[in-house]
């Protein structure tokens, strides 16, 4: 049976959770029937059950979760939660619905496993101070730090459904306001106002001007979690806020009949006949939040849990609380700038400003409440001077380690970048984030098995940094049988990573060490696709380099080459770490982000390396935790999975599509030259 709806928004809003058909005019004359969708209370939602009614078939009302989104609905910020019930919506007290149902008959306390996941989800909750939308301040208001008691009156909008249904219009709001004054005299009274109120989009359904006689007016932006924790006393109609209260412990007084009253953890001034039985905040809880809801993680692309929605939120708020402010980047080529700043989405606002010297900074703003970005390792020794005077952060940022299905010097845009707030992980002489999450960082299993399903798809689906050749069988010319086979990947010689992590070091010497330390190996060098298509330095002669090497590859994939071989000898090459995921010997002539944790064979040493670390410790610090990652269609940040699938769509699209690989190839052809233009008409 079908699943329709006469709402194109509610389909859209729900698309992540529901497969929906939009029901017409024209449906309904032809007597189609099928399963009915609408939203609680609203007009689809009337729409949904009369047509239920009418082909004797059965509705769904959907409304959103109670941990929504980082950001507000309205806003456009991507839903993780819904609900879907088939008697009523869950702020209709009037009548039963499947939430109703399911605290009034649910044998929770036979179900241990899923209190437990309560009870971690509510400590995560509070700790990482979560509610239904998460894009206020998280900055207690300094007039509340004091030891008196407190009582907060929650104040909703006017025509709040939840008011009419949750039977709040049998009192008058004032009388909620009277009735905390009268019950705590000893007490500070506060009112806090609704947010839509506060941007003007919506009227309040307490009087401001009559509650300013009576009560401290509460206007700021303060996450609920946060404000609720100052308080001792809450008084609500059916604002979702009053169970955050019970979750914190407060006493909470109820004008009205929400979802959680009725069930003996609230003082309620009315009551349900349906209500009585007695629940715990953990029941109730695991009855409304997980039992009822369906979660999503937009971010992931997946369908998910509540436990994986409160730390992906904590996740990506933190990130862009950290883009908050005004941010100065530094050392960013022109055509990064169009992708870079899909990358610094803010909690509230922040201004994007691209700079080429500190007096341009400071003619556009620069001071000490600002955040510096510089790309890689350029050197911007005025800028970083007056950073250390002012007390000013600098962050380092570089593509990340699976980037695109193309070049970077093709100027391709970049899927994955790093941010690093102490130095960058090509860089090992001095210290960077990844170092200190391989030396620090406690990875529990579930983590652990994540990076090891990521090593199963990167390796499966054959993904590598750019993703651009074909995988081809190699032909091993002069290979004799049981002859060990070595890949050596040439590198980019005026690289960041080679200057500050092997020294300078050159192709040529690392292919003359690698035929050194294994003088009868069959020795395959595949040089960099950067060096290949002319944009960067590198280039060893054939000639010269067939003195030391058996084979050179040039148009074929990472992964044809590494099928073959057993041993990886490198300098400092990202394919050093691809050939760690493959289960191949890796040797380094000089110090990667993947060395000195016991993973390797190294020439070098590195003091500040102490852990050991597995396999799995290092993708889950390389791949996951460390980098940024944007999706290639809706250029919003997201997970590596979600990545990781468009890339090898996009990859298979390239390889088997030839009008789209020809546009691509025209493409970076194109590139190509303007850059060799530009270097010669620079001088470069």
């Amino acid at each position: 049976m079908k699943h329709y709806s006469t709402s194109k928004r509610l389909i859209k809003n729900a698309q992540n959770f529901f497969d929906l058909e939009y029901y017409t005019r024209f449906d309904e004359y032809l007597q189609r029937d099928g399963i009915f969708y609408g939203w609680g209370r609203k007009t689809s939602g009337q729409r949904a059950i009369y047509l239920a009614k009418k082909f004797n078939t059965s509705y769904r009302l959907l409304e959103d979760g109670f941990i929504r989104s980082i950001g507000l609905g309205v806003t456009g910020a991507p839903s993780f939660s819904i609900v879907e019930d088939d008697l009523g919506v869950y702020y209709d007290a009037t009548k039963p619905s499947r939430l109703e149902n399911i605290l009034k008959n649910y044998d929770f306390q036979s179900d241990k496993e899923l209190l437990e996941i309560a009870k971690q989800a509510i400590d995560l909750i509070r700790t990482y101070k979560i509610s239904k939308y998460n894009q206020s301040s998280l900055k207690p208001l300094n007039d509340l730090k004091n030891d008196l008691k407190k009582v907060l009156i929650i104040a909703q909008t006017e025509g709040d459904l939840s008011l009419k249904y949750g039977m709040a219009d049998k009192f008058d709001p004032k009388e909620m306001v009277i009735t905390a004054i009268e019950e705590n005299r000893d007490a500070e009274i506060y009112l806090k106002v609704h947010p839509d109120v506060l941007t003007g989009k919506k009227a309040s359904n307490i009087d401001i001007n009559f509650a300013k006689k009576y009560c401290r007016v509460i206007t700021e932006d303060i996450h609920p979690i946060v404000l609720l924790e100052a308080f001792d006393k809450v008084y609500t109609q059916t604002s979702q806020m009053g169970f955050e209260a019970v979750l914190l412990g407060k006493e909470v007084i109820c004008f009205g009949m929400p979802f959680y009253a009725g069930w003996g953890v609230t003082v309620d001034k009315i009551k349900s006949q349906r209500r009585g039985r007695k629940l715990s905040k953990e029941e109730i809880f695991a009855g409304a939040y997980i039992l009822y809801t369906k979660y999503y993680n937009p971010f992931s692309q997946k369908p998910s849990n509540i436990i994986d929605t409160i730390e992906t939120i904590h996740k990506y708020r933190t990130i862009y609380q950290h883009n908050e402010g005004d941010l100065y980047f530094f050392g960013f080529s022109w055509w990064k700038k169009q992708f870079l700043k899909d990358y610094f989405p803010a909690l509230q606002h922040n201004q994007k400003t691209f700079c080429s010297t500190i007096n341009h900074a400071l003619k556009k703003g620069l001071n000490q409440h600002s955040k510096i970005f510089i790309w890689g390792k350029r050197e911007f020794l005025d800028v970083e001077a007056y950073a250390k005077e002012h007390k000013i952060p600098i962050y380092r940022v570089e593509d990340g380690f699976i980037r695109s299905v193309s070049l970077g010097s093709d100027l391709t845009r970049a899927y994955s970048l790093v941010v690093d707030s102490q130095g960058i992980y090509f860089d090992p002489t001095q210290p960077s984030d990844l170092e200190e999450i391989l030396n620090s960082y406690t990875f529990d299993q579930e983590l652990l098995q994540r990076a090891k399903a990521l090593q199963n798809y990167i390796t499966t689906n054959k993904i590598s940094k750019y993703n651009i050749y074909k995988d081809v069988a190699l032909d091993l010319k002069g290979y004799q049988e049981g002859q060990k086979i070595i890949m050596v990947p040439g590198q980019v010689e005026d690289d960041a990573s080679i200057i500050y992590g092997a020294d300078g070091m050159s192709n040529l010497e690392l292919l003359q060490a690698a035929r050194k330390n294994a003088p009868d190996a069959y020795i395959i060098y595949k040089p960099h696709p950067d060096v290949l298509a002319g944009n960067r330095k590198g280039n060893i002669d054939d000639v010269e380099a067939l003195k030391y090497c058996n084979l050179i590859v040039k148009e074929a994939s990472i992964d044809s080459v590494l099928e073959v071989a057993d041993e990886v000898h490198t300098m400092t090459s990202l394919v050093g770490f691809e050939a760690l995921l493959r289960g191949k010997k890796v040797y380094t002539y000089g110090m990667p982000f993947y060395a000195g944790w016991g993973l390797t064979i190294d020439a070098k040493t590195n003091p500040r390396r102490e852990k050991r670390r597995s396999l799995e410790e290092l993708i889950a610090a390389t791949l996951i935790l460390y980098p940024r990652y944007i999706h290639p269609k809706t250029k919003t940040l997201c997970e590596i999975e979600a990545l990781l699938e468009a890339i090898d769509q996009e990859k298979k699209r390239y390889n088997n599509n030839f009008l789209y690989r020809l546009m691509v190839d025209s493409r970076n052809f194109i590139s190509r030259k303007i850059q060799w233009i530009l270097k010669v008409l620079l001088g470069g």
